[in-house]
C-alpha cells in the first residue's frame, strides 16, 4: 500500500518551497527560534499547503500544532495540512548525516530512541537501522540536503538507495539567501541522480529563524 505522503512528494519541484510544500523546519524544541504554535500560525496564513515540522531527535512540536489546531478549529481557518516529522543524525558510508523521518506513527515504538531529543549511538546510529525503523513506524526516510557532508552526494545518494531511503531533499538553499531559493546546478545535479536512483523528492526551508521564508 503507498504511502499517504508519496503523491505529494512525487509532486514535488523547485517551486514547491517555500509557498507550497515544507518539509524541513525547526522550532525551539530542537534548535529552532519559533514556538510550535508561532511557525504553524505562521505557515497557516501564509497558506502553505503541506508542513512537517522535523526538529532535532524530538516530535514535540507535532503533538503541540495538533493540539492547537483542535483547540482553534471553530475559529479560524485551517488550510494547512500538517505531517509528523523529525530529523534524526546517523552514519551513512562512515558519514553523520541528517535523516528526515516523515508521515509516521508519533505513537510507534520503534522511533522511540530517537525521540530523547539526543542522538543515539552504537547500532542505533546507523542509517541503515535508523530507516528500518522509521519504515516500522510506517513513515518515510530521506536523506536531508546531501551536498552538506564532507562526503560527496554523488556517493550519499547511491549508498542512501542501497541502504533503503525512499527519498532525497533536492531542492535546499545552500546558499542561505535572504529570501529562500533552490541553489543552481547543485540542486539540479541532485534531482538527476535523485531520478537515476528513483526516490523520491522533497524541499524544505530548515528554518532555525524567525521566518519561514529563509533558513
Amino acid at each position: 500500500m503507498s504511502h499517504p505522503l508519496t503523491p505529494i512528494l512525487k509532486s514535488v519541484n523547485k517551486k514547491s518551497c517555500p509557498n507550497s510544500i515544507n518539509f524541513h523546519c525547526h522550532t525551539i524544541n530542537s534548535d529552532g527560534s519559533l514556538s510550535s504554535q508561532a511557525l504553524f500560525e505562521q505557515a497557516n496564513s501564509q497558506g502553505l499547503e503541506h508542513l512537517a515540522v522535523t526538529d532535532h531527535h524530538s516530535i514535540k512540536s507535532f503533538t503541540e500544532i495538533m493540539a492547537y489546531i483542535k483547540r482553534n478549529l471553530d475559529k479560524q481557518s485551517i488550510v494547512t495540512k500538517v505531517w509528523p516529522g523529525i530529523e534524526i543524525t546517523g552514519n551513512l558510508k562512515g558519514c553523520l548525516v541528517h535523516i528526515l523521518g516523515l508521515g509516521f506513527d508519533i505513537n510507534s515504538q520503534y522511533l522511540d530512541s530517537y525521540t530523547s531529543g539526543d542522538s543515539v549511538r552504537g547500532s542505533l546510529l546507523d542509517a541503515k537501522n535508523i530507516v528500518l525503523n522509521i519504515h516500522k513506524a510506517n513513515g518515510l526516510a530521506i536523506l536531508a540536503h546531501p551536498a552538506r557532508y564532507r562526503t560527496p552526494y554523488t556517493e550519499l545518494i547511491p549508498e542512501a538507495k542501497i541502504v533503503g531511503f525512499d527519498g532525497i531533499e533536492v531542492w535546499y538553499d545552500y546558499q542561505r539567501n535572504q529570501s529562500w531559493k533552490p541553489t543552481p546546478f547543485i540542486c539540479d545535479q541532485i534531482e538527476m541522480l535523485r531520478i537515476n536512483y528513483e526516490l523520491l523528492p522533497s524541499c524544505g526551508t530548515d528554518t532555525h529563524g524567525i521566518s519561514l521564508l529563509k533558513r
